[in-house]
């Protein structure tokens, strides 16, 4: 089955999935998030989603702001 953006959903609910480029298919998943973009892709909970702040602070102190 085919969701609204064009990814493949079986068994699975409540996610969010941004993926401009790439078919994605779910498997039995439930309130994923799940960003891609050219040089990145994020994976976690909807719960865990506000920690995103945390991962941004991380890349920056390794200097790789070109991620950001």
């Amino acid at each position: 089955m085919l969701d609204a953006q064009g990814s493949v959903v079986l068994g699975s609910s409540g996610n969010y999935v941004f993926s401009p480029d790439k078919l994605v298919a779910l498997v039995g998943v439930q309130d994923l998030v799940v960003v891609e973009t050219e040089d990145a892709l994020l994976i976690t909970t909807r719960a865990h989603s506000q920690d995103v702040g945390k991962v941004v602070k991380e890349l920056a102190s390794r200097g790789l702001e070109k991620l950001i």
